[in-house]
């Protein structure tokens, strides 16, 4: 059973580290081609982004845990329409998102707290994210769809091949040609067109199913019912990272943004490899369910727990380690920097809970107790966190704002250990 976890999670892992880790390549670069500033800019802009990322990945997770469940049955005409309607969805959804996000990208800015020479840099980033949305929902979507079709590792490598032309396409826009932060938003577009065809041609090499433009109301809704829990998950930090930036620009203004724009930079791949253990289990999960084994499906979730709990350690020590050259590698200029040592080293303290409750999220997902995901998904995104970063800051500043992230992550996972227990009590 380990064998097959670790082929099927191992693979999905580093696939969700290299999607979080665009951030960190697109840090990297703005804060050596544009301050501070830029830093800003892109951190205040980051949520359209998100937003575009958090529909594609809800639309495929919603179709990719429907896909695996139909397989457990072994329904392959239901596994057919599946496949069919997700796609169909990503087009349609992403074409909707960014008609949406043109019509009121300078509102939204300004809301996000974008002003002056911030504003005319974010301006900038998002014109660029949103004419590529498209290809970014539908690139982030066929995804899972690969790694339920028992193609982990054909995902990791789209992925992987993505990464590698975000690097590439960044660093020629932005140093050679001096493009600034546009260099870095043709980046990011120009990779999740490359994942969309690599997955394309991956999927293409194997599938002997008919594939045809279809989109039935019923699947569709039942990709939404589950997909919201994913969408949530993926855009939960995203919410975290708002309400936080307005707290920074209270307390400490850009410099306290900037900074908080480097710690996100860490915090948000370490999340996303530590929602990879979930995520990577989640197709053996919903097989198991569907098939009616639960004694295989409570194994899965005892391995990955422990692996949750190996890799919360091991980041947390490796993230506190390397605090003190972390500001240097991306910029910061003393200002920022001043806030930083403190900022990273507590933030990095909730890794020690968040493989465990995003674990749990997604066995929730898996056997599909969507209601119960929905709730605890955004309790977490719209009440806890933006409750801790209203109230710690008035007794502790600008630690209070750091203290947050942990606070959260621990609060959540007492209260997801409450309901999965419920849940495999029932079992």
């Amino acid at each position: 059973m380990f064998r097959r976890i670790l082929k099927q999670a191992f693979p999905t892992m580093i696939a969700f580290t290299m999607s979080g880790m665009y951030s960190v390549v697109d840090g990297l670069f703005v804060g050596k081609a544009a301050g501070d500033i830029g830093l800003a800019a892109i951190n205040i802009a980051w949520p359209v982004p998100a937003v575009i990322t958090a529909l594609g990945i809800g639309i495929g997770t919603g179709g990719s845990v429907l896909y695996s469940n139909m397989m457990g049955r072994g329904d392959r005409e239901g596994c057919r329409r599946i496949f069919n309607t997700t796609l169909t969805f990503l087009v349609v959804a992403g074409c909707l998102l960014a008609m949406i996000l043109f019509l009121i990208r300078d509102p939204l800015l300004h809301v996000l707290g974008a002003e002056g020479e911030v504003m005319k840099q974010a301006g900038w980033y998002i014109k660029i994210i949103i004419a590529g949305s498209v290809l970014q929902v539908c690139g982030t979507g066929i995804t899972p769809l690969l790694r339920n079709m028992n193609k982990a590792f054909a995902a990791m490598l789209s992925m992987a091949i993505g990464f590698v032309t975000n690097i590439g396409v960044n660093y020629y826009l932005m140093f050679p040609m001096k493009m600034g932060i546009r260099g870095a938003a043709y980046g990011t577009v120009t990779a999740q067109f490359v994942v969309l065809l690599c997955s394309i041609l991956f999927i293409m090499g194997s599938y002997r199913e008919k594939v045809r433009p279809a989109l039935e109301k019923r699947l569709a809704a039942e990709i939404v019912r589950i997909g919201i829990t994913a969408f949530g998950v993926s855009l939960a930090p995203t919410v975290a990272l708002i309400f936080t930036n307005w707290q920074c620009l209270r307390y400490g203004g850009n410099a306290a943004v900037a900074c908080y724009a480097v710690v996100s930079y860490i915090v948000f791949p370490v999340q996303y490899l530590l929602t990879g253990i979930g995520d990577g289990v989640q197709p053996l999960l919903s097989f198991y369910n569907g098939a009616g084994k639960y004694r295989e499906l409570r194994e899965v979730r005892k391995i990955a727990r422990i692996c949750a709990g190996v890799l919360g350690v091991i980041t947390t020590a490796a993230a506190v380690a390397c605090t003190p050259y972390i500001a240097q590698w991306f910029g910061l200029s003393s200002s920022a920097a001043v806030f930083f040592g403190t900022g990273m080293k507590i933030s990095a303290v909730s890794f020690l809970a968040v493989g465990f409750a995003k674990l749990n999220l997604s066995y929730l997902n898996a056997v599909l107790k969507t209601k119960q995901a929905v709730a605890l998904t955004f309790t977490e995104s719209l009440v806890v966190s933006p409750a801790y970063l209203f109230l710690l800051p008035l007794m502790w500043g600008m630690n209070g704002i750091w203290i947050s992230l942990p606070a959260t992550a621990v609060t959540m996972l007492v209260i997801y250990g409450i309901t999965n227990r419920k849940e495999m009590s029932k079992l």
